[in-house]
């Protein structure tokens, strides 16, 4: 009888310990930087004033909520917003991300930084400084962003 109940508890133990760490564990910091090199990629196609390539950073259901600017569902009305923008010389449009975090799951993140939009018009210079998130989502193995979000630190033009 203590054979038996010995081995039970041995059979149990073993049982129990498949749940706890017998699944793959995600490497917090290569992803992370995998999303800083898509920040960078991404900065490089705005820089190169390619609306393509910086539209294709997006999920094809992304949400994009510009500062200034009303909320666009999907990547072709995003590619769309991009390109009566980013061709446009006078432009420049910068973004530094201040901190990442993937969950532990490591198929969804934040990026959360700062922005400079600077556009000279025939007024003269008119700049932009905030802050943004972007939430992104492992699809199919790649990341993309799902939600991508701005804000002003420039207060409201009350004239």
């Amino acid at each position: 009888m203590k054979l038996w109940h010995a081995a039970f508890i041995v059979i149990a133990i073993a049982v129990g310990s498949l749940g706890c760490g017998g699944g793959s564990t995600v490497d917090l910091r290569a992803e992370e930087e995998a999303i800083r090199r898509l920040d960078r990629q991404w900065q490089a196609a705005v820089d190169a004033r390619d609306v393509a390539a910086a539209a294709a950073f997006f999920a094809s259901d992304a949400v994009l909520m510009p500062a200034n600017g009303p909320m666009i569902v999907g990547r072709e009305g995003i590619e769309a917003w991009f390109s009566e923008w980013l061709p446009v010389p006078e432009i420049s449009n910068a973004f530094e991300p201040d901190q990442i975090e993937v969950a532990a799951s490591g198929d969804l993140a934040y990026d959360r930084g700062t922005y400079r939009f600077v556009m000279d018009t025939p007024e003269g210079r008119t700049e932009d400084v905030g802050k943004y998130v972007v939430v992104w989502k492992k699809i199919d193995g790649e990341w993309r962003a799902a939600l991508d979000m701005s804000n002003s630190d420039l207060p409201l033009a009350l004239e």
